[in-house]
């Protein structure tokens, strides 16, 4: 894809930038009884995409295995978990919210559109009657009723719009009955869109669904989702702040943490981009010496990192994939001690598995077929 795509796309995903897309037609719906045949239990789900026309939701078993029947969705689209459901934020172009049953094959229970152009980003539940959307492509956060899909109201995030008028709402975190909104201030009249100012994590109270407090990012640039994680047992919220990256890349950014008890930022990154060699987009962590991030450098050449959270020090390259070749798209920690990558190649994309409990191990000689490239992966317990 062009790099005028990032404009167009309004960051609906980066990796578009980094790949030519092939044109294709939807995918279409499989029959309903080899969406059954997928059965229940624990599963790793996977969005992949063509990067043009064309998405699909699939699982694997938690070793590898995949599994049949498959889901149509967006070719730009993210994942979460949420109540027994997969839901899909498909972004822009398709701006809704689809929402997948695991208990019958993943079938396609409900789609919500949320507003023609409205690009949603992140999507949380707070229960059947109340759920929030951020949405890129406006002012406001969209308040839902997940049982109906029906749009019930707005929060305005106005405020917090930089010089285009627009305060691009990327990730949503419910702690309770707050709710953390990660506003990037990204300014669109310039190509790249670089950081227009200082980010912010907005919390607000669900109950009045009004803004209690804000708080500075230690680097600009929040991007893509929360990972809720525990330092010496204290809940943390923790994303990547990538801040210039891309085409405008620089050192200027890191992994930022947020103290959930507290109510404040950790002091520092917990991994540097100066430490790293490129910007970080994907971050998991596994214990307080112990995490992994996908890095971005300069020339598009791409990394899958172990570092120290609590030393910031790089501690090993598991894999690297030059610019020519793909790039490394989802990362995801589950339970079983087990990181899954996705490998979005040209050639073999798919899945690679390294097992945390055996020294990082790979456990998958060629990377686990998904079918179209992998984009975004979630754990379905």
């Amino acid at each position: 894809m062009e790099q005028s795509a990032i404009g167009s796309k309004l960051r609906g995903g980066f990796a578009c930038l980094l790949l030519l897309a092939a044109s294709c037609k939807d995918i279409e719906r499989p029959p309903v009884f080899s969406l059954l045949l997928s059965g229940s239990g624990t599963r790793i789900g996977v969005v992949t995409t063509d990067f043009g026309s064309a998405g699909r939701f699939s699982a694997l078993t938690q070793d590898g295995v995949p599994l049949p029947g498959l889901s149509p969705i967006h070719s730009d689209a993210v994942a979460r978990f949420q109540n027994g459901q997969v839901t899909i934020i498909n972004r822009l172009n398709r701006d809704n919210i689809q929402v997948l049953d695991p208990a019958v094959g993943l079938l396609t229970v409900q789609e919500s559109p949320v507003g023609s152009g409205t690009n949603p980003h992140d999507y949380v539940r707070l229960s059947d009657a109340k759920g929030y959307v951020s949405l890129y492509n406006r002012s406001y956060i969209q308040i839902v009723q997940p049982a109906t899909g029906f749009l019930t109201g707005t929060l305005s995030l106005a405020g917090y719009a930089d010089i285009d008028g627009l305060p691009e709402m990327e990730a949503l975190h419910l702690e309770g009955s707050l709710l953390y909104a990660a506003v990037q201030r990204l300014d669109r009249n310039q190509s790249n869109l670089p950081p227009a100012g200082v980010s912010k994590l907005v919390e607000i109270d669900t109950g009045s669904d009004s803004v209690t407090a804000s708080f500075d990012f230690p680097a600009s640039n929040p991007f893509g989702k929360f990972r809720r994680v525990l330092f010496s047992g204290v809940p943390h919220l923790v994303i990547p702040c990538p801040a210039r990256l891309g085409f405008i890349s620089e050192m200027d950014g890191g992994v930022a943490a947020f103290n959930l008890q507290t109510r404040a930022f950790r002091p520092g990154f917990l991994y540097a981009e100066t430490t790293a060699g490129g910007d970080i987009l994907d971050v998991e962590i596994l214990s307080d010496t112990e995490g992994y991030a996908t890095v971005l450098d300069s020339v598009f050449n791409k990394s899958l990192q172990k570092f120290n959270p609590s030393t910031g020090q790089k501690l090993a390259v598991l894999s690297f994939s030059p610019a020519t070749a793909g790039t490394i798209s989802g990362l995801l920690l589950a339970p079983n001690g087990y990181l899954y990558a996705g490998d979005a190649s040209f050639s073999q994309p798919g899945i690679k598995i390294y097992s945390t409990q055996q020294n990082d191990t790979l456990l998958t000689p060629l990377p686990v077929s998904v079918g179209l490239r992998p984009f975004d992966l979630i754990y379905i317990p």
